[in-house]
């Protein structure tokens, strides 16, 4: 069987501009070449996002309908230049024509004849103008670039929109507004139109009165439109018009087009036809019956399914979420309707501790009724099986896999439950449904690519289900066809032979097998009263009634034989969970006869920062960023490795390094941005300047931790740029050996000083032109620099003297540089811009004349952990660290954001183009944050350490950030956004995120190097526990309130108790006690502060035995 995509599409195209439509009356997409105008592909079940609505005003209520669409009342009608929908509600006939006059402009002419009533009319518009295949990577990156101008003129507010990211035709414009009639109200974004309690009811909040008038620059951009109110006591005619240009380069300032605008009128007047084709109305099955969702649960319901709470989670007196015992999270209904971001979940198979694995299934649910979404073996972003949701507001409910139960003999489709609960390897959803518990549970399976749905009736009532699935076969939907071999309750799917997917894994598969029912696998055409089948990979499953079923879904990327298995999720649940304390090494803490709910959360996120850490490594994206599927070379050097080290799993870390050193470009010898480590061999083909440094700070710190200098000699090949293998090897060694002779090539004039080139860390500082790749230099960079080389000649002195001991001069001189050229006034400059051999000018420094920026944190924290700077130095950048960049939720990377333009750059590009506050542009990204952690461990300031640790953790983020909006509990937050609804008003009221004025949510969830940067901060250099290739380092940073601490933490897999006493406040490590017996130790060193205890690790393993007991006492 052909499951393939009915594209009956009716078109309206002018030049390079196209409309179309299904023949429900929906708009599918809007195109001008590859630029994809408006945000959300149309859906025949669901319709399309945007709509025109009439509102009729009662004495006591509002009344809203839509007009076009298969949700609307509406004929659809067409031409070869028009479309049309008309009708006939409560008496009021309306006409909307909807007119596209040229490539550029296009009208909807409305006409309303009723009796007297008062209406208004609301247009709402999603929009992306961008290439298609970014809209279809993440819409929410793509909204996030779109500056909303809104203004005045005639008819009211006009709103225009500019993409501010270059695009393949340029800069995209749209401007939106209105003929004959007033525009008083409108709004930006679809979370101010539809409403977070959309995701229950699918009522759009915004409909029950006046839109907001409020320019909310956020992720899913969406235009709404509110006319003035009317009398229906003749006929009216008005409109809205669209005007779109390819390439708008200033920032938007004025309304302009304006005789464009006026000659589209006169040719609506002029071109008016009734020559119009009239579309069989389209309608949904009476079987489809309106979403269900539950009730909220009881106090005794929770008592009876989660008797053992903690960290309970209150607003108002209501419970939001809480843990419970195995490391559950569970988010009740309360919270989600005030939640932003839904709460979401991504699970997959454990990996192999010991090698990548490269076969893994991943899939992502959502509360609010995703039972499984971006479900897909090997490659997250080309191997999909069924689809990623779209948006955050449960809009388009075709996307992923969804349930329908029959309920009086209708099929209503899930929506919110009355819980969400969470384990490492499942979802839960807990739905009241008359009288009846209807628990529905995502797993996957511990050892085996297979995700496991399990619907189950608590009172063994038999239901008729649908469950859809809808098909990708590939990178997105409504690509690709796929075969499909149906076999009873087994089916075998494989994408189409002619795919790009397939043409790499040729012998890629999904096998669905169905336990404890029959089903028919029928397609979409169930959904519609003439049977017609549209969306046809939209993959239905009808299920006979059954109080029981088990749905398991098998990937393949065909490298094995199928087997079919017997799960039980206890079962799978248990393997999962002892898979997680051999992960952990076993961590928890504990503070016994004292009360410390900050053990308790760090227990918590333990776990849960762990399977946030193989997500990013394993399966790499994110909730709000389905795209990944690689490896950024600067990611995986961070998080993955650093996690892994930190729990002793070393074998895997020697397999990431070979993995890594293997995509070094053999033409200049970098390596790519980010690169993926299957068969599709996709890589960047350039990359920031900062790259180069980190595969070789991962192999230093690697050999200082196990000594495994053999590793050296393993000969490893190249990647071509073009991702191709080139045909070339060489050992470990000669390929550090070539990524230090380009850093070399990058010195700036005669000093050691490396060149900006493409970047930094910080993404949206991407220089704005070539110039500034090559005379700019980041601080942080070279402090980096300076730390990677002084570490390489220092683990390398035994294995390449020579070479050693020309790394030790090279560290030693950009030691000199940069303590020279790098700082004035004891202020490091963040950037130094060398217009020629002997002119230099700092940027992002008090003497800064070019962007108002005066204090930079990267440089900052990265020359106290590379032990670049003196003590007084370094204190004295932690002295501006609290004064300029320290606010209530974290550090800031800067004092203030880069100057916001209308998206046109001057310096740099994503900081002056981004017209949202999120993710870097907020300035506190909490990766930076993690690093300060680690600074100031360096400096032993435990307070401040602690305090900073905990400030981050998301689980009841409101006791130690006031101002913290409601978030989701389990889930690495990637940054912390101020609650601004513009760049202007960003800029203007900077200083409130300092003393807390105003609210700060979490951004983007999960897809990160942070989660296992965090642990490794928490084990490493808060804990203080440190592995040497020969000994065992003890160097807590704790404070006196922590006297007492139990850390459980496995040594090579050997259980081990580690116990605290602290009786001061220096650090000073008196005496280490292992197993009752004391043990001898040296003092590391260390530029700051008295450093630790180190020990001999023979000694220590020794004494240690099987397992043990370590008493540690500082003073």
């Amino acid at each position: 069987m052909r499951l393939r995509q009915e594209n009956n599409l009716i078109s309206i195209k002018k030049d390079s501009t196209q409309f179309a439509f299904l023949d429900t009356g929906d708009l599918r997409e809007i195109r001008n070449n590859e630029i994809m105008i408006n945000q959300m592909i149309g859906d025949p079940i669901y319709g399309s996002i945007n709509n025109i609505y009439l509102r009729i005003y009662k004495d006591t209520k509002i009344e809203n309908y839509k007009l076009l669409g298969i949700n609307s009342n509406s004929l659809f009608s067409y031409n070869d230049e028009s479309v049309r929908w008309e009708g006939n509600i409560e008496g009021i006939i309306y006409k909307i024509t909807l007119t596209l006059v040229n490539e550029s402009t296009w009208c909807y002419d409305i006409i309303l004849d009723g009796n007297n009533e008062t209406v208004d009319i609301v247009y709402g518009q999603d929009i992306s103008i961008a290439d298609k295949g970014g809209v279809l990577a993440n819409e929410l990156y793509i909204s996030q670039y779109i500056d909303h101008k809104v203004l005045k003129g005639k008819c009211g507010y006009i709103i225009s929109s500019r993409q501010n990211q270059k695009q393949s035709c340029g800069y995209p414009y749209i401007q939106q507004g209105s003929k004959d009639i007033e525009i008083v109200g409108y709004s930006t974004d679809q979370s101010q139109f539809f409403g977070k309690s959309y995701k229950k009811n699918n009522q759009e909040v915004a409909l029950e009165g006046n839109l907001e008038n409020e320019n909310y620059q956020y992720e899913l951009s969406y235009i709404a439109l509110q006319t003035e109110k009317i009398t229906l006591d003749k006929p009216v005619n008005f409109g809205f018009y669209g005007v779109f240009q390819m390439n708008f380069k200033k920032a938007v300032s004025a309304i302009e087009f304006n005789e464009e605008k006026e000659n589209a009128w006169k040719y609506i007047d002029k071109a008016k036809k009734d020559d119009f084709i009239r579309v069989k109305k389209v309608s949904l099955s009476n079987s489809i019956g309106e979403p269900l969702y539950s009730d909220a649960f009881s106090d005794h319901e929770l008592d009876k399914y989660f008797p053992t709470r903690i960290l309970e989670e209150r607003a108002q007196d209501k419970l939001l979420s809480f843990f419970s015992n195995g490391h559950r999270h569970i988010v009740l209904q309360e919270k989600e309707l005030l939640e932003e971001r839904p709460s979401g979940h991504i699970i997959a198979n454990a990996i192999d501790e010991k090698k990548i694995s490269k076969e893994t299934i991943t899939s992502t649910n959502y509360m609010y009724g995703v039972f499984n979404s971006q479900l897909v073996a090997g490659n997250t972003s080309l191997n999909k099986m069924v689809s990623q949701t779209r948006g955050t507001l449960n809009i388009q409910k075709n996307s992923g896999q969804r349930i329908y139960i029959k309920c009086n003999g209708r099929y209503r489709i899930l929506t919110l439950p009355a819980a969400y609960e969470m384990g490492q390897n499942f979802a839960r959803w807990y739905y009241k449904v008359d009288g009846d518990m209807l628990i529905v549970t995502s797993y996957v399976a511990a050892d085996s690519s297979d995700v496991i749905l399990e619907i189950k009736s608590e009172l063994d009532r038999a239901y008729e289900m649908l469950i859809t699935n809808q098909l990708v076969m590939g990178e997105h939907e409504f690509q690709n066809q796929c075969e499909a071999e149906i076999d009873n309750n087994r089916i075998v799917l494989r994408p189409d032979s002619n795919s790009f997917t397939a043409g790499v894994y040729e012998k890629l598969h999904y096998t669905i097998k169905l336990n404890g029912s029959q089903m028919d696998v029928i397609q979409d055409n169930i959904f519609f009263e003439d049977d017609k089948v549209r969306n046809g990979t939209l993959l239905t499953l009808k299920i006979m009634p059954s109080s029981s079923v088990q749905l398991i879904i098998s990937g393949n990327l065909g490298y094995r034989e199928d087997k079919t298995y017997n799960y039980s999720f206890e079962t799978e649940k248990k393997k999962y969970d002892e898979f997680y304390e051999r992960l952990t090494c076993g961590f928890s803490l504990d503070l016994p006869g004292k009360d410390n709910s900050d053990l308790v959360k760090i227990n918590e996120i333990f776990w849960w920062y762990t399977h946030n850490a193989m997500v990013h490594y394993a399966v790499p994206h994110g909730l709000e960023q389905p795209g990944g599927a690689a490896w950024g070379t600067r990611d995986i050097c961070q998080g993955p490795i650093e996690y892994f080290m930190a729990t002793q799993h070393y074998e895997v870390v020697r397999d990431i390094i070979i993995e890594i050193y293997s995509h070094q470009f053999f033409e200049n010898k970098e390596w790519p941005q980010w690169f993926m480590i299957d068969d599709y061999h996709i890589q960047q083909e350039d990359c920031h300047g900062d790259v180069v440094l980190w595969p070789l700070k991962v192999v230093g710190d690697y050999l200082r931790v196990t000594g495994d200098v053999d590793i050296l000699n393993k000969s490893i090949g190249f990647r071509n740029i073009d991702g191709s293998i080139a045909n070339e090897q060489r050992t470990l060694l000669e390929h550090m050996k070539y990524a230090v002779d380009t850093i070399k090539q990058r010195f700036m004039h005669d000093t050691t000083l490396i060149s900006y080139a493409g970047g930094d860390w910080d993404d949206t500082l991407q220089p704005a032109s070539e110039e500034l790749k090559e005379k700019l230099v980041s601080s942080w960079t070279v402090a980096l620099t300076y730390q990677v080389i002084k570490q390489l000649g220092e683990v390398l002195e035994q294995v390449d003297k020579d070479w050693s001991k020309e790394l030790i001069g090279l560290s030693e001189a950009i030691n000199k540089d940069f303590n020279e050229l790098l700082i004035k006034g004891e202020v490091i400059a963040g950037f130094a811009y060398f217009e020629n051999e002997k002119d230099m000018e700092y940027m992002l420094h008090p003497e800064d004349s070019k962007t108002g920026i005066e204090y930079r944190l990267l440089p900052m924290t990265r020359s106290i952990i590379s032990e670049l700077v003196s003590k007084q130095q370094a204190d004295m950048n932690i002295s501006i660290i609290d004064e300029h960049l320290n606010c209530t939720d974290g550090v800031r990377l800067m004092n203030r954001p880069a100057s916001y333009k209308g998206g046109v750059i001057e310096y740099f590009k994503r900081a002056e183009q981004a017209s949202n506050v999120g993710r870097e542009i907020s300035l506190n990204y909490i990766h930076a944050h993690i690093r300060y952690i680690e600074a100031v461990a360096k400096l032993g300031l435990a307070q401040e350490t602690w305090e900073a640790m905990m400030k981050i953790n998301p689980i009841l983020i409101k006791e130690k950030v006031p101002n913290a909006e409601i978030r989701q509990s389990n889930t690495y937050f990637s940054s912390s956004e101020g609650m601004f609804n513009d760049r202007y008003i960003y800029q203007e009221n900077f200083d409130k995120l300092r003393n807390g004025d105003i609210g700060v949510k979490g951004g983007w969830r999960i897809y990160s190097s942070g989660p296992g940067i965090y642990l490794n901060q928490i084990i490493s250099n808060i804990l203080g526990i440190r592995m040497t290739s020969d000994s065992i380092i003890i160097d807590p940073i704790l404070s006196k309130d922590l006297d007492g601490l139990i850390m459980n933490y496995n040594y090579m897999r050997k259980p081990v108790k580690w116990i605290y006493h602290i009786k001061g406040d220096t650090g000073t490590i008196r005496k280490v006690i292992v197993n009752d017996k004391e043990i001898d130790f040296d003092i590391i060193d260390n530029e700051y502060r008295q450093g630790g205890a180190i020990i001999d690790k023979n000694i220590f393993e020794d004494i240690l035995k099987q397992e043990g007991i370590v008493n540690i006492y500082v003073e």
